[in-house]
């Protein structure tokens, strides 16, 4: 979409670029992004290159155009020096955070190789300033997504160094080490992560499955039992207890959950998983 695309409105055209720029600023906070975008535009005050660039990065990213936004954000890195301005700092600190989440998302959708890109601006918003948790926490899950799990592993200890209780980042450091295959550490964040959303049903399956892949059956049977008291129809849950069962020897009760699952997933395609449920129909069907 050109500059040409969106028109100034005609009371406007006389006015400064400190007018025009608090009127896009203002349209933009009511979340009338389309209506923003030609007050931005239509700056040309050298001094308002960087706040420019910037403002139009966001607006499309809001309108849902993230490459349009992306390439306004770049260009941040192109102004000049002497006219970046006294708030260069918090700008700079902005732009790779909001760079470094927009790329995750086009990594996700399009390129995955713009997750180095995304790891990189988080990496510049930290030199600015290293003590929000929740970007150390963006960068440790852009780690992950590139199999850099050491790397992710302290990027989560730093942003629970400084804030303990973010669930998010006990969370996501669970994931990190159990892709490592360092199981007891996944699941002690795991729990923590579940003090602050005991009812989580992501949570609880996934220690349900990590105590079930390390042969803890009854411990996976607990957890496993407490989501289907919340969830009853939770697939997943249904089909975890089936094999819990199966696997302690309780066929009767594992094949009311295999046929409870087989109609919450009629189409269920796995192999090995469904070999052992052929093997529990024999055990079932012998006299």
């Amino acid at each position: 979409m050109s500059n040409l695309d969106h028109i100034l409105p005609l009371e406007f055209h006389q006015k400064s670029d400190k007018e025009i720029f608090e009127k896009g600023l203002a349209l933009y906070s009511q979340h009338q992004y389309a209506e923003a975008l030609p007050f931005f535009q239509h700056l040309t005050d050298s001094a308002f290159e960087m706040l420019k660039y910037y403002h139009l990065g966001l607006t499309y990213v809001q309108l849902g155009q993230l490459e349009t936004g992306l390439n306004y954000y770049r260009r941040i890195r192109e102004v000049p020096a002497h006219v970046q301005g006294i708030e260069y700092d918090r700008i700079m600190y902005g732009l790779y955070l909001n760079m470094g989440s927009t790329l995750q998302v086009l990594a996700k959708q399009k390129d995955y190789m713009l997750y180095n890109e995304s790891i990189e601006c988080y990496k510049f918003a930290l030199e600015i300033k290293d003590s929000d948790h929740r970007v150390w926490n963006n960068l440790g899950n852009a780690y992950i997504e590139v199999d850099r799990y050491p790397a992710a592993i302290e990027a989560f200890q730093r942003a629970l160094q400084l804030e303990p209780e973010y669930s998010e980042a006990h969370y996501s450091l669970s994931l990190a080490y159990e892709f490592s295959s360092q199981y007891p550490q996944a699941l002690q964040h795991l729990k923590e992560a579940l003090k602050d959303k005991p009812r989580n049903k992501m949570i609880l399956n996934r220690i349900a499955a990590i105590e079930f892949g390390s042969g803890n059956f009854l411990e996976a049977q607990q957890y496993t039992e407490q989501i289907l008291q919340l969830y009853p129809d939770d697939a997943t849950a249904t089909k975890s207890l089936t094999l819990i069962l199966y696997n302690l020897g309780e066929y009767a009760q594992a094949y009311q959950y295999y046929q409870k699952f087989k109609v919450l997933v009629p189409d269920f395609a796995d192999n090995q998983v469904l070999g052992i449920f052929r093997d529990l129909e024999k055990r079932i069907a012998e006299p």
